[in-house]
């Protein structure tokens, strides 16, 4: 179980891809970015990006401990989620308000851990974070919003990425 803390201090840490020759290539279901930190070298990460018919996309990032994976931070478009119905001490105010919310596949939102909860089990909605693309029409969409995900969890190498068949 990681604390709090140590979730901000593993997103914040600057991470770079594993392979520096990796290609996002959108054609396929899944999509896997593996990520080291050279500040960290005990840490491994992996964003893995999927597309299926319950989910128009999905885009996590794990952190990785021996054979551990907690995810971290996530996004879906088209996704159900029912958040915890109960508070913890290690609950942030600013999430009371989603307490037991239903997101329906028209809300798009961001998976969060908590400390006390299990790995993503709350989420907030993508409108309310004034999170820069509410709405994927195009594969272009999908480029760009693995971009800001990556910025948002301090990837410094530049991600390369297939949209189109040709």
């Amino acid at each position: 179980m990681l604390s709090n803390q140590e979730v901000r201090n593993l997103l914040n840490l600057p991470k770079i891809l594993k392979d520096k020759d990796f290609v996002v290539d959108l054609r396929k279901k899944k999509n896997r970015i593996e990520l080291i930190s050279d500040n960290e070298v005990k840490q491994e990460f992996a964003v893995e990006i999927t597309t299926n018919d319950k989910i128009l996309l999905k885009t996590t990032i794990h952190h990785f401990e021996k054979t551990d994976h907690i995810g971290l931070l996530r996004i879906d478009f088209k996704g159900t989620h029912q958040n915890p119905n109960y508070v913890t001490e290690n609950l942030p105010p600013f999430l009371l308000k989603y307490l037991n919310k239903f997101f329906t596949p028209e809300e798009h939102h961001l998976h969060i851990y908590f400390e006390g909860y299990k790995p993503l089990a709350w989420a907030i909605p993508l409108k309310d974070i004034n999170f820069p693309i509410l709405n994927l029409e195009n594969k272009m969409d999908v480029s760009d919003l693995l971009h800001i995900f990556a910025e948002k969890i301090n990837i410094k190498t530049q991600i390369k990425v297939i949209t189109s068949f040709y």
